[in-house]
């Protein structure tokens, strides 16, 4: 398939979330004395998060929660999970996350190197259900926005993966084709079924080698492995 525009998901897929999101958590844990709040841990602590967060993440993707309450229950849970029945800093401490983990630029392992490949040869775009100053902060911050010709979010599309309509939007904006065009993302729930039901072929970027009932239409486990397909 002669492919011209190729559509990336942003985190977990290029940025790497985990690396940055432990970074920051470290920092905060310590400024925020969390040791002496209950939290005994560091590990713990970093594990507890992710997993929650996860979790928060899917029910905001399948439209069960807000933005808001996504940002609000993410560190009562750490805390609850923890043992720690107290979150009068829950919210200062949401907020210094938010400010912060998008400021750390690490990104998933040859992804700078993938698009220096790419960039000359196809027209790349973002589809991210982030939220829109948060994802460009992280872009600008990694040096990914001089790569890519739209960023569509799911503030700016009106929908969230997987709904059609967000790649459909993503599309428009691109003035691209469905024949011409490829989904890259980790992601089966969102990026693999959203992007099939829009029509894309998909690559599923599947580094844990995890098992799924959904069909992409390739799937690596190493981004260098794109350039196989390409």
């Amino acid at each position: 398939m002669a492919y011209k525009h190729l559509f990336f998901d942003l985190d977990h897929t290029l940025w790497d979330f985990e690396r940055n999101s432990n970074e920051t958590l470290a920092e905060l844990y310590d400024e925020f004395h969390l040791a002496a709040r209950g939290l005994q841990s560091l590990p713990d602590f970093q594990r507890v998060f992710c997993a929650a967060n996860l979790d928060l993440w899917r029910l905001y993707d399948t439209n069960q929660i807000s933005q808001t309450e996504l940002r609000h229950s993410r560190f009562r849970r750490v805390f609850s999970a923890l043992g720690v029945q107290t979150h009068d800093c829950c919210d200062p401490l949401n907020e210094a996350y938010l400010s912060r983990c998008p400021q750390k630029s690490h990104l998933i392992e040859y992804a700078r190197e993938l698009l220096d490949y790419l960039a000359p040869r196809y027209q790349l775009h973002i589809i991210t259900n982030g939220f829109d100053e948060v994802q460009t902060v992280k872009m600008n911050k990694a040096g990914l926005l001089p790569y890519f010709y739209h960023v569509t979010t799911s503030q700016n599309s009106g929908a969230k993966k997987p709904d059609p309509r967000i790649f459909n939007h993503a599309l428009h904006r691109a003035g691209a084709g469905t024949r011409e065009s490829l989904m890259i993302g980790d992601n089966c729930e969102t990026d693999i079924a959203g992007g099939r039901a829009a029509g894309l072929d998909t690559v599923f970027y599947n580094p844990a080698r995890v098992s799924t009932t959904e069909q992409p239409t390739y799937t690596i486990h190493h981004l260098r492995d794109l350039v196989k397909i390409l």
